[in-house]
């Protein structure tokens, strides 16, 4: 009697003790998600341009950004006006402060919230992945504005 209740008590430790450790361990997409805290930007399409987003907080980032917090570039487009973000380029926002990149010519071939690339805001330093492309926003011209890299 006492070895069965021995050893119902040890496989209850064991079992308690399997699941909160188990769940330390982060997938890709909850490292993705737990990484997108804190200010960022977006380098996004929307269908006929593209821009820069500055997130003040980047897990509440899903809004057309407003004034001072959009930068559209013109340095690198191709034939559709989009930005080729697989280079080093740079913005200046309305605010003063410009943003420069460097993305590898590869990073669209990479997995989804792969590290793609670093930026800068001259004051601090920024690691950049690749985004799933979801839907940030739509702009006033009904553009459905697609995240392709965030730097956090």
């Amino acid at each position: 009697m006492f070895f069965s209740k021995l050893a119902t008590a040890a496989i209850f430790l064991a079992t308690s003790l399997a699941g909160p450790l188990g769940a330390v361990a982060a997938s890709s997409g909850e490292e993705h998600q737990l990484a997108k805290r804190g200010n960022g930007v977006h380098l996004v399409n929307c269908v006929t341009y593209s821009a820069l987003v500055y997130c003040a907080n980047d897990s509440n980032c899903n809004f057309n950004p407003g004034a001072g917090n959009e930068c559209i570039p013109r340095d690198h487009l191709n034939g559709s006006g989009l930005e080729v973000w697989e280079q080093s380029g740079s913005c200046r926002f309305d605010t003063g402060t410009t943003f420069s990149w460097t993305i590898q010519s590869n990073a669209q071939s990479q997995p989804n919230f792969s590290i793609v690339g670093s930026g800068t805001n001259g004051a601090q330093g920024f690691t950049i992945r690749k985004d799933d492309q979801h839907v940030m926003y739509t702009d006033g011209n009904g553009h459905a504005c697609r995240s392709i890299y965030y730097a956090l």
